[in-house]
C-alpha cells in the first residue's frame, strides 16, 4: 500500500479484517488481499462492506475495504469504483494513497490496480460484466485524474476491445485540456499509454492521435512513451 496507509493508524474493525492475515498474524494489507483471493474472502467480506458502506468509518478505512472488495472480484466493490469516478472531486478517501514521487493523490491509481487485476477473479465471483463498468468508468475520467502508469492496469485486452469509443473520448478531452492548462499530474502520459492501447485495436486513429498528443507539449515520458511505440511516426 502507498506511504500514506503505512503512517495511518486504522480503527479497530478495519485492523481485525485487513491488518491481520487468516492465520492471526499481524500483516501488511497487501498480503491480506492477496492471501484472500484463495478463498478467505468469503470470511471477510460481509464485514468489509459494512466498513466501505459506514459513513462514520474513517476514509481511509473505507478505501482499503473498497480496495481489497475490488481485488476480489466482489460486485459492491465494483459498483463502489463506479460511484467514485462518477463525482472523483467529492469522494471521502481522495488522499488516503498519495505518490510521493510524483507529488499527487494516488486514490485512483490503486483502484484500477484492483480493477485490473481483479481479472482473475470474475469467473469465480461471476462479476464479470462489473468489473468492465468499472474500467470503463475509471477510463472514462482518465483526463481529470492521476493514474501515472497504473492506468496501464486497465488496458488488458478485453477491456480495450469493450470500449475503445470510451478511451478514446478521454484522449480527446485530455488533448484539449493539455492545450489549455498544465495539469498537477502528468496527464500526457497516461494519455500515451491510452493511445498505444486502442493502437492495437486501431492503429490509424492511434498514429492520429498520437500526433495530436504530441503537438500539445504533453512533456518528456509521453514523447518517450510514443517514441517507443510508434516506429518511424512523425511526432511534430
Amino acid at each position: 500500500m502507498p506511504d500514506n496507509v503505512g503512517s495511518w493508524k486504522p480503527g479497530p474493525r478495519v485492523t481485525e479484517l485487513l491488518f491481520v492475515d487468516f492465520d492471526g498474524l499481524t500483516a501488511d494489507p497487501d498480503d491480506v488481499i492477496s492471501d484472500g483471493l484463495d478463498g478467505g474472502y468469503r470470511e471477510r467480506t460481509k464485514a468489509l462492506r459494512e466498513v466501505l458502506r459506514d459513513p462514520g468509518e474513517d476514509p481511509a478505512g473505507r478505501f482499503l475495504a473498497c480496495v481489497a472488495l475490488t481485488r476480489w472480484g466482489d460486485p459492491v466493490g465494483y459498483e463502489t469504483v463506479v460511484q467514485g469516478a462518477g463525482s472523483p472531486e467529492s469522494v471521502p478517501w481522495r488522499g488516503a494513497a498519495y505518490d510521493r514521487l510524483y507529488g499527487h493523490d494516488d486514490t485512483f491509481g490503486v483502484l484500477a490496480d484492483a480493477v485490473g487485476d481483479s481479472s482473475d477473479m470474475v469467473e469465480e465471483r461471476g462479476t464479470a460484466d462489473q468489473r468492465l463498468e468499472a474500467a470503463a468508468s475509471l477510463l472514462n475520467v482518465a483526463d481529470r485524474v492521476p493514474f501515472d502508469r497504473h492506468i496501464s492496469s486497465l488496458l488488458h485486452q478485453d477491456v480495450v476491445a469493450a470500449c475503445p469509443d470510451v478511451i478514446k473520448a478521454t484522449v480527446a478531452r485530455g488533448v484539449v485540456r493539455l492545450t489549455e492548462e498544465s495539469p498537477r499530474h502528468d496527464l500526457g502520459l497516461q494519455l500515451a499509454l491510452l493511445i498505444e492501447a486502442v493502437g492495437r485495436v486501431d492503429r490509424s486513429w492511434s498514429e492520429e492521435a498520437a500526433c495530436h498528443l504530441a503537438a500539445a507539449h504533453p512533456g518528456e515520458r509521453a514523447l518517450k512513451e510514443l517514441s517507443a511505440n510508434r516506429d518511424g511516426l512523425p511526432l511534430g
